[in-house]
């Protein structure tokens, strides 16, 4: 009976995909888990899973797995086909399969050659990923997760997991890859003196695969390509059959961590163990521990309180079972390393409170919850927000141990799906009760009600049991408007429209609801634009409609209505929502694309109460002096929490970021400890950072911070043209070794529309030049590279004839590189082919009447404009020009040239003297000439 018990408790491993909450961490922490009851896990040690809820929540595996260097993300941006004269189209490709360890070859490192390399490639395979989201589950038939939850009825599984944790700690586990056996190959865990064996573990298994390779869904030309491409292969089904499948990536995992316990590798655990002080902890060498890695995939693998309590007995009895197989070896420093690691991971019940700061465990639901009571929606963290997982196509009962596990063609990733979870998790959820409700949703379907009737408290991520029930409620609609992938009926396609039938049938008795839906869709529109506005003013109401408890708002969007080859409508893009209750305000951003959908916060919620704050304030100072790993990484996680309300992380603050950027001169991984790298303008700052800062020396490939740059641009949408140009337009006109930099983003910036690279975006990049370059040569190479572009020879006067241009070019870098930069620049203009007819002049006379006009003026920069014209060049057409600017003070630029006139004309110079009463002259034509109610300006105080 008992050991059907545990199978069953096995099978439900399959049936989980998400996190441990905080009342299943308590209660592991809290609650003896052997037969004896007398053992707990050691609050300090690694089997404490607050420690990876907290590492989660500070996004150090999300960070490190996107970003790191030492990986090689695989994308690629290129122009398309359909590009013309006036519209340029991008396709972007990002390949997450194809992601491999990059191998530096720098000899002078930390750690020996080949560690790193085959520490990231083995990341690689534990955290395959998916549309630049942190995950287990890859679409692939000999992924590490489908091998162990293909064995989940067995407990080998654990103990295989239970065998790589203590590898991890440099402990010689006899678990090996058996190729020599009448069987087939075989992962193996078992002792001399045993016949039992812990782990008996075949590496083929059976899977069904098409009978020819299926069409892969490769970024299209356009928006619009993709959707056609993605309609096409809808309901497409192949023939398929059953073939062996070696498990790849579990044999090369378990290769890796075997080589841990003997050298060269055994030398390199000591030199990334746990930091003990808070400088260590900074230097992030954690972050490249296998125990790292082993712990963050137990943790996003492993979310039931009773299969992590099986989990803990595998992982004692695995070390009992140590303890007694070394007592017959030689090796002393085994046997006192398997005794260190059994104190470190295990402790006798009675010494729980020894140490009262050791129950980190209160101190955090204490946080959470003041935290969760202060928020309006059921999400406080970006990490909070549950993510899509692979759900089965077909009906699954649970309770059956004999239900086998679904083949991997046959489950789905739930894209659509668990964005219309977390959006309507945002809709029932009332901010003073923190629960959610569907009682005020006049005309829900009964399953509806049933599901948020079970689901009615908010969850950090959600089970696979919660994403099943789900499904259940939005697959097989009977409206035929709906448009599913699959011919079962299941996996919705994306488009906002399919979204608002959905919403249709989950409101059957709802007669507005439906007549408003039914009449603004198959309502004609004119344009495509009008039809967008009408199907976001729809999306809009209908929101309001369902959520009593907010008042909602569309912050921004970015939608397009397009027609695919099928002749079927679909409306694609992005939507910011802002969500208003109790006197504050949280946005979500809802990204409807043809290959996923995807919910997300815009930022983490920042606006905690008094009583929240004071408990943030009060648990930082108490563990302001941590000694160890748990009580290190608590007070780095409740110092980003402070710093993000004080808006002093690297994400919100420049300074912040230049701060961190110098700190990884130190350590490149200093980055992965300072926050989600997730936010476009933190991205952005980043490369313009690294490309901009300094040019003149050309940065080797292997420069730590130029691998992570080029993996952070990889992970915007590129093909987005508001993200392609935050992230590659400034840097890339700036910095022209991007081509060898980045090799795969076939980006010209030389020919690029007015739309763009226009005047306004040349005079953003001149003031971000000038705030990061670290020299004044930097700043002048870069400047010539901004020169070259033929935007600077169409609108020359366009990008410097504005105040705004004199405020950047005559103080702002007046003020860090000094006067006589402006002169090198004006030098610049002229020698260069961008100054026709005499342009550099009326520029210069236009700023000369800002320096003039400021208060207090400084003399110096007027002077410097002053010799720089020649009066015989200024036009009629820049004398209009200058009169048609309102809050041109006329009379005071004559005034000033009046009282400087004898620093700015040399009285025995018949040549200066003419020149300045024909700059005079034209002053006094402006003043006579002015145009009532012209544009304005704002001057400033230099």
């Amino acid at each position: 009976m008992k050991n059907r018990m545990i199978i069953k408790l096995l099978v439900m491993m399959y049936t989980v995909c998400a996190r441990l909450e905080m009342s299943g961490i308590q209660n592991i922490c809290e609650t003896p888990f052997s037969i004896n009851k007398n053992i707990l896990i050691n609050h300090n040690g690694p089997l404490n899973p607050l420690r990876t809820y907290i590492m989660h929540k500070s996004s150090y595996i999300y960070n490190k797995r996107m970003f790191s260097q030492e990986i090689y993300t695989d994308y690629s941006l290129k122009k398309s086909a359909k590009s013309t004269e006036n519209e340029h189209f991008y396709i972007y490709t990002r390949n997450p399969e194809n992601d491999k360890a990059y191998k530096f070859n720098n000899n002078r490192r930390r750690y020996t050659p080949n560690y790193l390399y085959y520490y990231h490639k083995t990341m690689i395979y534990m955290f395959p990923c998916e549309n630049n989201n942190l995950s287990i589950e890859p679409c692939r038939n000999d992924s590490f997760t489908r091998f162990l939850r293909a064995h989940c009825n067995e407990v080998d599984s654990l103990y295989l997991l239970a065998a790589l944790l203590l590898l991890s700690e440099g402990i010689d586990v006899p678990i090996a890859i058996e190729k020599n056996i009448h069987s087939g190959e075989r992962i193996l865990l078992k002792f001399d003196f045993d016949e039992f064996s812990f782990i008996d573990l075949p590496l083929w298994l059976e899977s069904i695969v098409p009978k020819e390779a299926d069409q892969q869904m490769h970024d299209a030309n356009s928006v619009s390509e993709d959707i056609d491409l993605y309609i096409r292969q809808e309901n497409i089904m192949h023939e398929v059959e059953r073939m062996m499948v070696y498990q790849k990536e579990a044999e090369k995992i378990v290769q890796f961590f075997k080589s841990l316990c003997i050298e060269p590798f055994l030398s390199d655990l000591e030199k990334c163990r746990e930091p003990e002080t808070q400088s260590n902890f900074n230097l992030g060498y954690f972050l490249d521990s296998p125990g790292f890695l082993i712990q963050s995939y137990i943790f996003e693998y492993i979310d039931n309180v009773e299969q992590y309590k099986l989990f803990l007995d595998s992982v004692h009895m695995l070390l009992q079972k140590l303890l007694y197989y070394m007592e017959t070896k030689p090796s002393e420093q085994q046997k006192n390393l398997i005794k260190e690691i059994i104190d470190y991971y295990f402790i006798d019940k009675n010494g729980l409170y020894e140490d009262m700061h050791l129950n980190h465990i209160i101190d955090m639901c204490s946080l959470k919850y003041k935290i969760d009571r202060s928020s309006i929606l059921p999400f406080t963290s970006i990490e909070m927000v549950p993510s899509y997982t692979r759900v089965p196509e077909n009906e699954y009962n649970p309770e059956s141990i004999e239900d086998f596990v679904q083949d991997e063609t046959l489950q789905y990733n739930n894209h659509v799906e668990t964005m219309l979870l977390n959006l309507f998790t945002c809709l029932t959820y009332n901010p003073e009760t923190n629960l959610c409700s569907t009682e005020h949703m006049h005309g829900a379907s009964v399953g509806l009600k049933v599901f948020f009737n079970k689901y009615s408290v908010p969850t950090e991520s959600a089970s696979q049991e919660k994403h099943r029930d789900w499904c259940r409620v939005v697959s097989r609609l009977s409206n035929p408007s709906i448009r599913y992938v699959r011919e079962s009926r299941t996996e919705l396609c994306g488009g906002l429209e399919n979204i608002l039938y959905v919403i249709y049938e989950l409101f059957s008795e709802n007669i507005n609801i439906r007549a408003a839906i039914e009449g603004t869709i198959n309502s004609s529109h004119n344009r495509r634009a009008e039809r967008v506005e009408s199907i976001k003013e729809l999306f809009l109401n209908i929101l309001t409609c369902l959520a009593t408890s907010h008042k909602i708002s569309i912050e921004s969007s970015e939608l397009e209505y397009l027609l695919t080859e099928n002749l079927i409508f679909g409306m694609f893009g992005s939507i910011v929502l802002g969500f208003e209750a109790k006197g504050k305000k949280e946005s979500i951003k809802l990204d409807i694309l043809s290959k996923y959908s995807k919910f997300s916060l815009v930022s983490d919620f920042s606006a905690f109460s008094e009583d929240a704050k004071n408990e943030l304030m009060d648990m930082q100072r108490i563990y302001n002096y941590a000694r160890n790993y748990i009580k290190i990484i608590f007070w780095n996680y409740l110092n980003n929490s402070i710093e993000r309300l004080n808006k002093k992380l690297p994400a919100q603050n420049y300074s912040a970021i230049v701060g961190m950027l110098d700190q990884m001169k130190i350590s490149a991984n200093y980055i992965f400890l300072c926050g989600r790298i997730n936010s476009l303008w933190y991205k952005m700052s980043i490369i313009n950072y690294r490309l901009m800062y300094n040019t003149i020396n050309k940065l080797p490939e292997s420069n730590h911070l130029l691998r992570i740059t080029s993996n952070i641009i990889g992970s915007a949408r590129l093909d987005n043209p508001r993200e392609r140009k935050m992230i590659l337009l400034i840097p890339f006109i700036c910095n022209c070794n991007h081509k060898k930099y980045f090799p795969s983003i076939k980006y010209n910036t030389y020919n690029l529309l007015i739309s763009e690279l226009g005047v306004i975006d040349v005079r953003n990049a001149l003031s971000i030049l000038i705030d990061i370059s670290k020299t004044k040569e930097s700043f002048q190479k870069c400047f010539k590279n901004i020169l070259a572009h033929a935007i600077c020879y169409r609108k020359l006067f366009g990008i410097f004839g504005s105040y705004r241009s004199f405020e950047i070019m005559c103080v702002k870098l007046v003020k860090k590189y000094k006067l006589v930069t402006l002169t090198w620049t004006l030098q610049r203009i002229k020698s260069s082919r961008v100054d026709r007819n005499n342009v550099l002049d009326a520029i210069c006379f236009l700023w000369l009447s800002y320096a003039c006009i400021n208060t207090p003026y400084n003399l110096e920069v007027i002077y410097h404009l002053y010799t720089n014209i020649d009066p015989l060049k200024i036009t009629s057409r820049c004398i209009a020009h200058m009169t048609s600017i309102r809050g041109m003070d006329f009379n005071r630029i004559l005034m000033v040239l009046e009282k400087e006139k004898g620093s700015l004309v040399l009285e025995t110079n018949a040549e200066s003297i003419e020149k300045y009463e024909r700059i005079k002259k034209h002053f006094q034509s402006c003043a006579t000439s002015v145009v009532p109610g012209g544009s304005s300006i704002n001057p400033i105080t230099i």
